[in-house]
Order: structure tokens, then sequence, then C-alpha cells
């Protein structure tokens, strides 16, 4: 796909196991081309995009260009660290529209189990709660979440597959008894590959994904050095410029967002490479089905470099970008703003006197999620000569998706020995992909006490194996998943339960299967939530090509599609099972039957013997 930046980046990223598998790059390329994009910007040769459902342009200078402007009485939706009964809340603006959305659904949950037909369930009894005080996500009606891993076009595909099979919308979901799932979902939660599916799909007004993949012409030639690419570097040149005149930092991570606003953003008031200049994060709240509350709350992130040359560590923390609003929550700082107002710096008082607008653009926060250029400004010893010499042609800095910091000194000091909050004192934050962090899932949101999430559907696209036997080359091993568990072990994580997983270090996951085939985690661990694991692996075709591929041909797309579809409903492959539909909604289902005070049917207790991991 486009991701041929991560084709620069392959010795590199090896080195810090980030689940990108790179073959060696020439030097002279890599230096050709790297110089290039800290000079230009990068694009994808694109002429034209086949319309869909346009983008909301809604950026305040008309432009790239972020604008100062008057800041509201309360720039906060999250006060910092405010706890209620010693929890943080959720910002008034996510509670409404889970809320809202809930009311809405207790009539789709009805549709879809009598689509599913359970075996001696009783629908009425399960809504009756629902029925009589109203959807309540969490309370009268499960609250569940879609986790979509990073990977390039890979993941770009794979997720894109498992949304379309779980969208009533299209008949062969609903054929298979697994359509409406993508409805009910309240958050979908994406990085990297997984955060340009989002950014296109939510933009759009969430359409059917097969009305807007054939449209993002994967099957074009997408390398940065081809000439329909390099022939728009002035061009785009110009469009980041806008920022930087504007009196903003700009470097490669916002050429790299133009690129991806050429392939994925719909905006036909503009012309290439103008496209996506104007559109922004927060405009998806504008859209028809959002204010409608008829999707997922969608939640792109990214985390944070501590410093320039300083190695990124498990406390960094994982930032969010949803519609409403941009924030943090981490044992040393919970807090957010309006994504409105992105980018607002405080002053040297710590008060707010004049705040940004226009900063989120919707292609610079899908650049930031999906940022591995912050690989170059790692510290030296990580680095192979060729990046080396690269990195002194270019600033220090050049590498990071640079956010004003509105949360400086806000960050709580350790009284335990624990770290403190590392971009506490940061004037800017530098942003990159949460893959360095190893949360190549994005499970950590999802975790969160004050979401009260009760299944969590991971979709993994990682390339975590590297054996010779074609089953674990270049598919997960279960590493993405073990790291995202590991993480929450550390005693200043304690507050995010996770149910155990099998180590990935020493081949258990794998000697179980769980990389093959669907499985539930935590089926008797009520602490958190329970997890659906859907690997990506050969169902009916190979779906393991590398991070690096920039291109895809028709042919290999379908098979995406194909395998998507057979892992996200069962219905081919060696892992078949015409009762999988049944088994993945008694999973989604599970927590609420515990809350009515019910029993789990004998049908459910069989497919969580089948499906539920070992303890």
């Amino acid at each position: 796909m486009c991701c041929s930046v991560y084709l620069l980046l392959d010795p590199l990223i090896a080195t810090k196991g980030l689940h990108w598998e790179m073959p060696s790059s020439n030097l002279v390329t890599i230096v050709h081309c790297i110089l290039i994009l800290s000079w230009s910007a990068p694009s994808t040769g694109r002429q034209s995009l086949e319309r869909r459902d346009p983008a909301l342009t809604t950026s305040p200078s008309g432009n790239y260009a972020p604008v100062y402007a008057k800041c509201p009485d309360n720039i906060f939706l999250r006060e910092p660290n405010k706890l209620t009964n010693g929890q943080a809340e959720l910002s008034q603006a996510e509670r409404n529209y889970i809320a809202e959305k809930a009311k809405k659904s207790v009539n789709p949950w009805r549709t879809y189990l009598q689509n599913v037909q359970l075996k001696d369930f009783d629908i009425n009894a399960f809504l009756d709660e629902a029925e009589k005080r109203g959807g309540l996500a969490g309370d009268t009606l499960p609250n569940f979440g879609l986790s979509l891993s990073g990977g390039g076009g890979r993941a770009l595909c794979l997720s894109s597959s498992i949304l379309q099979a779980f969208d009533s919308r299209n008949p062969r979901a609903d054929a298979a008894k697994v359509g409406g799932i993508l409805q009910l979902s309240n958050y979908a939660v994406g990085v990297s590959g997984a955060s340009w599916l989002l950014g296109a799909w939510a933009t759009s007004n969430f359409p059917p994904i097969s009305d807007i993949a054939p449209k993002w012409r994967l099957s074009e030639q997408n390398d940065l050095w081809d000439w329909n690419v390099a022939k728009h570097y002035r061009k785009v040149y110009k469009v980041v410029k806008q920022k930087k005149l504007a009196g903003f930092p700009t470097n490669i991570v916002d050429f790299w967002g133009r690129l991806l606003c050429r392939l994925f953003l719909d905006d036909p008031s503009q012309e290439d490479p103008n496209q996506g200049e104007s559109v922004l994060w927060s405009s998806i709240a504008q859209t028809p089905l959002y204010k409608d509350r008829q999707v997922p709350y969608v939640i792109a992130v990214t985390t944070s470099r501590p410093g320039i040359k300083q190695d990124f560590t498990p406390y960094s923390p994982i930032y969010e970008y949803s519609a409403e609003e941009f924030g943090v929550f981490h044992p040393r700082l919970n807090a957010s703003i309006s994504m409105t107002y992105l980018g607002s710096p405080q002053n040297l008082n710590g008060r707010f006197g004049t705040c940004v607008r226009g900063y989120d653009n919707a292609g610079f926060i899908m650049g930031m999620s999906s940022n591995i250029y912050s690989m170059i400004d790692s510290p030296n010893d990580h680095k192979p000569i060729a990046l080396k010499i690269i990195e002194k042609l270019t600033d220090d800095d050049n590498f990071e998706g640079k956010v004003p910091n509105t949360f400086q000194n806000m960050g709580q000091e350790s009284t335990d020995g624990s770290p403190g909050f590392q971009d506490n004192s940061r004037d800017e934050i530098l942003m990159a992909d949460c893959g360095f962090i190893n949360e190549s899932i994005p499970i950590y949101s999802l975790l969160q006490p004050e979401r009260k999430i009760d299944a969590i559907i991971a979709v993994d696209a990682s390339t975590d194996g590297k054996e010779m036997d074609p089953t674990l080359l270049r598919y997960p091993n279960g590493t993405a998943l073990f790291s995202s568990y590991s993480r929450t072990l550390l005693p200043l994580y304690q507050g995010r339960h996770m149910p155990k997983i099998p180590s990935s270090v020493n081949g258990s996951f794998t000697q179980l299967g769980y990389h093959r085939r669907p499985t539930f985690f935590g089926c008797n661990d009520f602490k958190g939530p329970l997890i659906i694991y859907l690997p990506n692996y050969y169902a009916v075709g190979e779906t393991n090509q590398p991070t690096s591929k920039t291109t895809f041909t028709p042919e290999e797309i379908e098979v995406f599609y194909e395998n998507g579809f057979a892992i996200a409903t069962q219905n081919a492959g060696p892992t078949k099972n015409l009762g999988w539909p049944a088994c993945l909604a008694c999973a989604l289902i599970d927590r609420q039957v515990l809350r009515n005070s019910a029993s789990r049917t004998a049908e459910c207790q069989a497919c969580f013997q089948r499906y539920c991991a070992k303890d």
C-alpha cells in the first residue's frame, strides 16, 4: 500500500521489535528518499479520487494552517486528575454519545439476536430491563468495542474485511448471522494502518466498506520514488508550508499525513494535491450517522517519545483522538480537551489566553498514529550506520509528530518510586506510532474502568511470526496481545485489568494454537473485559504480505476480503464451524447475562468450552 515509508526504515524497525518485518534497503535509495521527504512532501501521485460521500471541510483557515482563536471559559472536557468517588470520569461528550447510542440499541440488539437464533435463549427476558429502564451500555445492554491493530496496508485490508463482515448493511453478513455487530459496537479504536481505515470511513459518513475500499486504488504504484509521486512534492510542500508560515511546527509527519489524505480522504472541494487540507478529525462529529448515533465512537491512538534521542518506555502515555476530544488516560494524568482546540499551548502562568483551532487535520492525525519515522530519532546505539548518516542531514526533531502540550505541568509526580508523567515539562509532545511501546493492538483504551467495557473484539494483523512454518511466517504469534497484557502487570497500571494471556516469548501462545483460530480470553475472569481474539491467519488465502508492501493486485485484495470474511464468520477454512455465530453472540452478551442474574445456556457453555483459552 502507500506505506512505502516502512520500506525505508526496514533495518531499524527490526532492532526495536516493532512487529514490522523489513528487508534490507539500498543506502543510496534511502538517503535520496529521506532527503526528499525532509525537504518536501511525499505523495501517492494519485490524480483524482472517485467520489463518495465527501468529507466535511471545516478548517477555520480554509486550508492546512491552524489559526489562533479565543479560548472557551474552560478548555478541559475532563478536568486534569479529577476523581469522583475515587475514579476518573469520562467526558460529558463521550458519556452523551454512548448513552444516546445505547438508547437506540435495544431494537438492533433484538434484531441481531433473532438472526443468530441462540438455542433456549429468551430474547425478551434478556432485554427486559433495557425495555423498562432504557438501553444503558454496561448496565442493561452489553458494551463492547473493536480494537484494530496496526500493520500498514495489510492491517488496513484485514480490518476493512472484518468491519465489512460485521456490517448489517452487507447481505452476506446477515446471511452468515454476524451482521449488525459493527452497528452494535460502542467503540472502534485503531492504530497505524487501522487509523487510516477509521479516518477514511468516519470522515466519509461511515459508508459500507464495500463502497469505499475499491476507491483507495491500492493497485496503483505508490512507491515514494515513482515519478507520478515525485512530481507532486513541491506542490504538497506548499500546502504544508501554510502551517509553518502560520507559526506552527512542521516536519516529515505533516508530509506523511498529506500523502494519507490524498489516498483516503474525499475532498471534492480541492484539486490534487490539496485534497483533505481542510478536513478536520473533529468534523467526524458533524457527519449524519455520527449525529444519529448509529456508529461506534471512533478513536485513533498515538504514543509519545520522552524526548529527543530518548527511548520509549512502558510508561510512555497513550493519547486518544476522538471526534469529541483529545486526551490521555494515564496513572499520572487523566485529562482531555475538545478536539477543536488540539494544539493549544499554555502560556507561562499555566493559563490559556489564546487557543488554537484547526490543528486536528485528519491526515495529520492518521500520520501521527502511523509515525514510524520516529525510529530515526532513536538513541545512536540502536541505529544501523545508514540512518546515522541520514541523521546528520536533518534536524534532530524532524521525525516526530509535534503537538503543543496543553497538559504541561499537569501530570502527577511519582510518590512511590515509579515514573511520573513523562511529558509533564515538555512544550511539545512528540507523537509516534504505538508500536514503539508494543501496543500494536490498541487495547489499552478499552481497559479503562470508566468505560465499563464488557468485551473487546481484538483484530490482530501483526507479523511477529518468523519461523519457516507457513502458519507463522509474517502472521501473528501472540506477541502483540501478550505485550498489552504484560503492560497491565506493571504496578503503575494495576487499575487496568486484562485477562491472562499465554506467553509468546516461550512459545506457549502458538503451542496452544491461539494464533490460527478465534479465542476467548477471560471467560471466567470478571474483573475486566472478555477478549475475543481474531488473528490474521490462512483461512482461505494468504494474507501475510510484508508491511513494506506498497501495491496490491485486485486478486490479492479480493483474497484479503474473502479471508477476513472467513475469519469473522468461520464459514470456511480449517477452523470452519457453523456454530460460530452463536458462540460469538454468547461472548458478546455474557457479561450482560451475568448482570441479569441469569446463567449461560447449554449452547453457550459448549461454545466457551470450545473457544475459551485454557487456564
